[in-house]
């Protein structure tokens, strides 16, 4: 018997700003000291979504100048983590000896055991998907919706058995 269990933290998620902050100080989006309520949710438009509320992140001061800000008010967090990835595969091996020399093998390999979907990031584009827009903008509508799956393409359940002789 043997398994491997793949269990990765997400990747974080670039927010940006919707409005220009001081040149030399970064977007440093604000929140607003409601909980984030990171994960799985179903956005009001039915959509797959990882931020259960946008309501806690701000935009930080407009400024014209680097000079006329105070550098305190536009720190913040850029960025938060995004979907981790949890996998596990299983294999289970019976040996049948028919003499010293001679023995048959019995496998079954199950990949993705608990049948369960990875998803990527928010705003996520690359390997052939097409990000969301405005998936990472907090004034946007489509604010964390989540557009495509980590694994391959409907990476479900997959079982396999096999039998190898030995001799």
């Amino acid at each position: 018997m043997m398994w491997i269990a793949t269990l990765q933290d997400g990747q974080p998620i670039t927010l940006t700003c919707p409005t220009l902050t001081a040149q030399s100080l970064s977007c440093g989006d604000l929140f607003t000291g409601q909980p984030l309520k990171l994960g799985l949710h179903t956005d009001g438009k039915g959509k797959l979504n990882w931020f259960g509320n946008p309501g806690a992140f701000t935009q930080p001061a407009p400024c014209a100048t680097a000079g006329g800000c105070d550098a305190s008010v536009l720190g913040g967090m850029t960025q938060v983590p995004g979907p981790g990835f949890h996998r596990l595969d299983f294999s289970v091996f019976k040996d049948f000896k028919f003499s010293e020399r001679y023995r048959l093998q019995f496998r079954t390999e199950i990949f993705n055991i608990f049948n369960h979907p990875n998803f990527n990031a928010p705003g996520f584009g690359g390997n052939g998907v097409v990000a969301i827009s405005g998936a990472t903008d907090f004034t946007n509508t489509n604010f964390g919706e989540i557009g495509s799956t980590r694994d391959a393409p409907y990476d479900a359940r997959q079982i396999q058995f096999a039998l190898k002789f030995y001799y």
